[in-house]
């Protein structure tokens, strides 16, 4: 079972959504400081909430009991960005440059890791000129081993560090982080714009809800939470 975020009125006030990574320095005897990656990066959020009213309230409480520590997992992307900037509202009325309607998947994609070590990802099947900025986020979903056919419950993402612009054909290469690790990530998962998530663990000692208090409306609380990444 992977959950839901709450879908409220008194919802997250303030968010920090980005990569982790596990890095150790690795000096040389000449002085050089050199690094070593250990392990894949992975992302983790901070979700804080104000008070809320008491409808509110008994969702978050009842969504943090459901996720039972860190037993159950939970969909979670960043909600100050769901869809790319330029496109706040969605993608309505959108089309493909090869014709057909948009609605936030690319046709294909492809990952190459340059000369600089940077993750470049070509995508091709989106809207002729279609405008992404630095701080937009592509997802990528695909279905399990042995689940249910468009169940996608595994879910990556990345986040363009430069802007950039597709072709009038529909065709961009864009520079993001964290690079996808194609161990995992598989070459058919769907690369998309809409709403992109991924499965994250509640991390219990970080997390925790306020008080209830007059009205019944709870004192705020924040949710901490690392993604799941596997196969």
């Amino acid at each position: 079972m992977i959950l839901d975020l709450p879908n409220t009125e008194s919802g997250i006030a303030r968010v920090i959504f980005d990569p982790q990574r596990v890095d150790y320095a690795a000096p040389e005897a000449s002085g050089r400081q050199g690094g070593v990656q250990a392990g894949w990066p992975v992302w983790i959020a901070r979700f804080e909430l104000d008070r809320s009213d008491p409808v509110s309230g008994d969702q978050w409480r009842a969504f943090f009991s459901r996720l039972r520590g860190r037993i159950r997992r939970f969909y979670a992307g960043d909600p100050t960005r769901p869809f790319p900037s330029i496109y706040r509202q969605g993608f309505a009325g959108m089309t493909r440059a090869v014709g057909g309607a948009f609605d936030g998947p690319a046709l294909g994609w492809a990952q190459n890791i340059n000369a600089d070590g940077d993750a470049q990802i070509g995508l091709t099947g989106l809207p002729a000129n279609m405008i992404l900025k630095t701080g937009d986020y592509i997802g990528f979903k695909w279905d399990a081993p042995g689940s249910a056919a468009g169940s996608y419950d595994r879910r990556t993402m990345m986040r363009l560090v430069e802007n950039a612009t597709a072709s009038s054909g529909g065709a961009v290469t864009v520079i993001a982080e964290p690079p996808l690790n194609t161990a995992l990530v598989p070459a058919g998962a769907i690369a998309h714009f809409d709403r992109p998530v991924v499965v994250m663990q509640l991390v219990p000692e970080e997390s925790d809800l306020g008080p209830i208090g007059a009205g019944l409306t709870m004192g705020g609380g924040k949710i901490v939470a690392v993604q799941d990444l596997r196969l």
